[in-house]
């Protein structure tokens, strides 16, 4: 990015120290959204897990645009990051009863982070400081923060309903780009987004290792520790393909992206497919969790659909990122269908017959076999780039 366009100093464009303290709240939403999928959930449990996780996802992300476009070391920055943490607190205490009697406090809690970030970016539009019109936060921010905090006063379905409308009015309200120029994406530091996602999915595999070892310590057998030490391997190997594979695959995406100025893979890659590779992660921590509880019982259905789901969630979203970033369909088939074949045809079988610690291992063997491919197009891939 030219000295224009860029909207603070490099040195901003680093994630600071006031966004990973912001972001420890972001360890209780995680970890008190999942226990409601230990066990066995239903369609009704994952239902309410991406109803309740998502807006917290929302806020969370539009707040790290809003760092990344201003700076995390400005004084007004990091005066939003601390007002918003007792909101997200809020939406995290609220969420086991999120969809029933505490429904008004996560409703109210979404409406303070979002205020919040309205007031910075309404502040900065008055002033002319930045491309964006002034109706844009006006529409985005305050018009969907009065609806969640309307909605915490109304009885029954009313309430979901205009939760549905204040989510949905951002969401193509972002989609339309009505308001964001080229300016405004060529003023994005396209190595803080990257920073800020990968650290954010470290927050995400940070839980799933919790709740591996917090589970051992409570069922403290030889079985359980074979079914936590497969677990362990599971959540390593993910980790080993994200951030071997997925945050270079980012980081070059995103310069293409910015450089060609296809504002829409941007928006795709940043704010909609990380939330699907984090569900995917929780929903497999929940499962794993589940395995090293009762390692010599077959795993719940929930759960089998739960590790599975994950693990196709996971590597969905990847190469769905792989598409938007222009890699070709062939090229994203060849790491792609041996993940549906290994998934639905040979974890899911051993998830409904084995038992829970050797449907565990099989996922183990699973996404190891996943890494090995995807660390060996990583090599073809670096080395045709060194070829040309």
């Amino acid at each position: 990015m030219s000295e224009t366009t860029t909207a603070a100093d490099p040195e901003d464009h680093r994630a600071g120290w006031f966004e990973l303290f912001f972001d420890l709240v972001f360890v209780v939403t995680v970890s008190v959204l999942a226990r409601a999928l230990h066990g066995d959930p239903d369609a009704a449990d994952f239902g309410t897990f991406v109803v309740l996780f998502f807006p917290a996802w929302w806020a969370w992300a539009n707040l790290m645009v809003t760092v990344n476009v201003f700076g995390s070391a400005r004084p007004g920055v990091q005066a939003m990051l601390l007002c918003a943490m007792p909101g997200l607190g809020l939406m995290a205490a609220a969420a086991p009863e999120g969809l029933g009697d505490r429904a008004w406090a996560y409703a109210l809690g979404a409406a303070w982070v979002r205020l919040v970030f309205f007031v910075i970016w309404y502040d900065r539009a008055r002033r002319g400081d930045d491309p964006v019109p002034l109706w844009r936060p006006l529409a985005y921010g305050l018009l969907p923060a009065l609806l969640w905090a309307v909605s915490a006063a109304l009885p029954g379905s009313g309430r979901f309903v205009l939760w549905g409308v204040a989510i949905a009015l951002e969401v193509v309200l972002l989609a339309v780009r009505t308001g964001l120029t080229d300016e405004f994406y060529g003023r994005l530091s396209t190595e803080h987004l990257v920073e800020r996602i990968s650290l954010f999915v470290v927050i995400v595999l940070g839980e799933s290792v919790f709740t591996v070892v917090a589970t051992l310590a409570d069922h403290f057998t030889t079985a359980s520790a074979g079914a936590a030490l497969a677990g362990f391997v599971v959540v390593a190997e993910l980790a080993m393909v994200f951030f071997a594979w997925g945050t270079t695959s980012a980081a070059r995406g995103l310069d293409r992206a910015q450089a060609g100025g296809s504002t829409r893979a941007i928006r795709d890659t940043v704010m909609y497919l990380p939330f699907v590779l984090v569900a995917g992660i929780t929903v497999i921590a929940a499962a794993l969790g589940t395995a090293v509880a009762e390692p010599d019982h077959h795993l719940p259905s929930g759960s089998c659909w739960a590790l599975c789901g994950g693990v196709l969630a996971f590597y969905t979203a990847n190469a769905a990122i792989a598409l938007r970033y222009g890699d070709g369909g062939r090229v994203v088939l060849r790491w792609y269908a041996p993940c549906l074949v290994l998934t639905l045809g040979v974890l899911l079988p051993a998830a409904l017959l084995l038992p829970a610690w050797a449907a565990v291992t099989c996922a183990a063997g699973v996404v190891f076999l996943l890494a090995k491919i995807s660390r060996r197009r990583l090599r073809v891939r670096g080395l045709l780039g060194a070829a040309g």
